[in-house]
């Protein structure tokens, strides 16, 4: 007699969990060891939190906290000194979510067995179009490569490279359709007949062969909120929103949200490329009072290393709108437990870039410190 839909479901879920402890304890966790061993900066790092100087400790302690994390979890956290764990006690980390567990987890209520509705979120195309069919204001696109040529979303048309010059847009921003972390984003600046990528003048097939080596949209430029621009007005400064959907009462929950801010001359607010994330007060809209890089960038800062405002007297425009379009987006996504939105301010609103639903937790923690009660509470039964 054939299994049901229901027990095939169960069967597949008990085998990869017992393919996963097998992996962790014959592979993973000995590379992690090795890993350790090898990387010093895994136990030996300038705390994010100077202020606490006489709880810091010595890195025999922290290698030993980082075994134990391996033992534990499979993997060593990588977050440790960005979490302040090197100045936090046992018990205030574990209010902390170790990122295996929550990969895990998200994973599993994320993606059906039989039905992927995460694709709506990955390709921003799609994303894009399923935006606009539930009245969700989105960054406008005007072209997206295909092969050697650009279709043009206006005429429904497939045109050649030089139509970006002429629709009477002057800066356009450019990203793979699938990207993640902002890799492989770029800017085009439009002046006469002339195309700049990023400041430097390039001849149109230059920025074909960019647009058709993967799959591109090309969009135009955000004109963000002037309260949003005076944080750093190069970059497009972005709130990631993180909704769950309860699976104890069925309602799509808030959880405690960053916003992103770019630094320098990047156009660029994600951390991973050297910006800064700071937490919300997810009542007010207002800042908390510091920003924290990723380690390679910086530690953290009470303000912005270019416009010097300070974070906790800034508050973020249109946040109850935030959250309730956010919500409503969700409501209509019954198949996605958890999503991660990318989400700029223009001066008429909210404006959604995209919806991740391999969202991290480790900047919300960093920024709003452990979310292990609300982990607990949202993503079991």
């Amino acid at each position: 007699m054939p299994l049901s839909s229901d027990s095939r479901s169960k069967l597949f879920t008990s085998a990869t969990k017992i393919y996963r402890t097998i992996s962790y304890w014959l592979a993973v966790r000995p590379a992690w060891v090795v890993t350790l061993l090898r990387d010093k900066s895994l136990y030996k790092h300038e705390t994010y939190y100077p202020e606490f100087k006489d709880r810091v400790k010595s890195p025999v302690r922290i290698f030993t906290e980082q075994l134990g994390q391996i033992l534990k979890y499979g993997k060593a956290e990588k977050y440790y000194f960005q979490y302040g764990f090197d100045v936090k006690s046992k018990s205030e980390q574990r209010e902390y979510v170790h990122m295996v567990p929550f990969l895990q987890r998200r994973g599993d209520l994320n993606i059906s067995l039989y039905h992927d509705y995460t694709c709506i979120l990955r390709d921003k195309m799609i994303f894009s179009f399923f935006a606009d069919g539930i009245g969700i204001q989105n960054a406008r696109i005007l072209f997206y490569s295909t092969g050697n040529h650009l279709f043009d979303y206006g005429t429904k048309k497939t045109v050649g490279i030089r139509s970006l010059i002429g629709k009477g847009v002057n800066r356009l921003f450019c990203k793979p359709l699938d990207g993640e972390e902002g890799k492989g984003i770029f800017t085009l600046q439009l002046k006469g007949d002339r195309i700049f990528v990023e400041g430097e003048q390039v001849t149109p097939e230059d920025v074909l062969a960019d647009l058709t080596s993967r799959r591109y949209i090309v969009q135009e430029f955000i004109s963000q909120h002037p309260m949003m621009s005076q944080l750093h007005p190069q970059s497009i400064n972005t709130i990631r929103l993180v909704t769950v959907r309860g699976l104890k009462d069925g309602q799509i929950h808030v959880l405690p949200s960053i916003l992103r801010v770019g630094t320098g001359e990047s156009v660029i607010d994600n951390t991973s490329q050297g910006g800064l994330a700071i937490g919300i007060n997810m009542d007010t809209g207002y800042l908390k009072q510091y920003g924290f890089y990723k380690p390679k960038f910086g530690l953290k800062t009470d303000e912005h290393p270019d416009s010097h405002i300070r974070f906790a007297d800034f508050q973020i425009p249109f946040f109850d709108q935030v959250k309730s379009q956010a919500i409503y987006f969700h409501s209509m996504l019954p198949q996605i437990h958890s999503v991660g939105w990318d989400i700029a301010i223009a001066e008429n609103g909210p404006i959604f870039i995209e919806g991740n639903d391999n969202w991290e937790i480790t900047g919300p923690q960093s920024c709003n410190g452990g979310l292990k009660k609300e982990f607990k509470e949202y993503f079991y039964e």
